[in-house]
């Protein structure tokens, strides 16, 4: 969500950035560079869609050529609010972990030998990137474009947001279940995404038929159930497609990201949850 209010909802740019900020963190001096064709080789996108946006990069003066490829530019770098979001997308990442490994979801092994104190900025930054591509990557049989994936996120996380309350002001036990009044309006998930409501319509319209990942209500969306169900399944596909994130976490591990206490690593601590209004 805040990525895409920077690119003013334009989520193939952000993850053009996105690529780049990698590509550039990953040389000392942080002048790693990429070309254009391999860079929408990486992103699988067209490369003519990611020509224009590093050309529309170049003009906010965002990225720079070199004779290597293209790379962050030295006054993106020198802006103070750039690195407080970096450091915001590091919290982020760390945030994930922590949560991940309090649900027990993530398991936490011996501490390797030579562990590096904490966890830097650089490699926190460059692990929330890998995390964001590789998801984008992973669900593409769920979501074929990245900005689909965007709205199932934001769908998902306000109904899990409503739901959430709604059991805390009502006390009761048992299964979870979406009902209707956890619902979001389509006009929100605009919002949160900086992104024309006509745009969120359209994207979502297809995708609300029977087996589809959406359920309609009078009062907005909710996530289909039965999509999550197989979203969650311990089939060999779902295995295979989280190999990725988990390597990127094991990395992490490796650059000084202590699974036994990974709110060490914070840089301004816990973020909040994103507010879906």
């Amino acid at each position: 969500m805040t990525g895409l209010r920077y690119f003013s909802g334009n989520i193939d740019r952000f993850m053009v950035f996105c690529l780049l900020l990698r590509t550039s963190l990953s040389q000392p001096e942080r002048r790693g560079t990429i070309s254009v064709h391999s860079a929408a080789m990486s992103l699988g996108r067209p490369f003519e869609t990611v020509r224009r946006h590093i050309c529309a990069l170049l003009d906010q003066r965002v990225c720079e050529r070199t004779r290597n490829g293209v790379t962050l530019s030295e006054a993106f770098w020198a802006r103070a609010d750039n690195w407080k979001q970096l450091r915001y997308a590091h919290d982020c990442f760390v945030r994930l972990i922590a949560d991940a490994v309090a649900q027990g979801a993530i398991p936490v092994g011996p501490v390797p030998p030579s562990h590096p104190r904490r966890l830097a900025l650089t490699d926190g930054v460059c692990a929330a990137v890998d995390l964001f591509l590789a998801l984008v990557e992973a669900n593409r049989l769920l979501c074929a474009e990245p900005l689909d994936l965007a709205i199932f996120s934001v769908v998902l996380h306000a109904n899990y947001r409503a739901l959430k309350a709604d059991r805390a002001l009502s006390g009761f036990d048992g299964a979870p279940r979406l009902l209707p009044r956890h619902a979001v309006r389509v006009a929100q998930v605009a919002r949160a995404l900086s992104t024309p409501d006509t745009t969120v319509r359209r994207r979502i319209a297809p995708l609300t038929s029977e087996g589809g990942p959406y359920k309609r209500t009078v009062g907005g969306l909710l996530v289909s159930p039965d999509c999550l169900r197989h979203c969650g399944g311990p089939d060999e596909t779902n295995s295979a497609k989280h190999g990725s994130i988990r390597l990127i976490i094991q990395r992490a591990g490796a650059a000084g990201l202590s699974l036994r206490d990974p709110t060490s690593a914070y840089c301004d601590g816990r973020p909040p949850s994103p507010e879906i209004d």
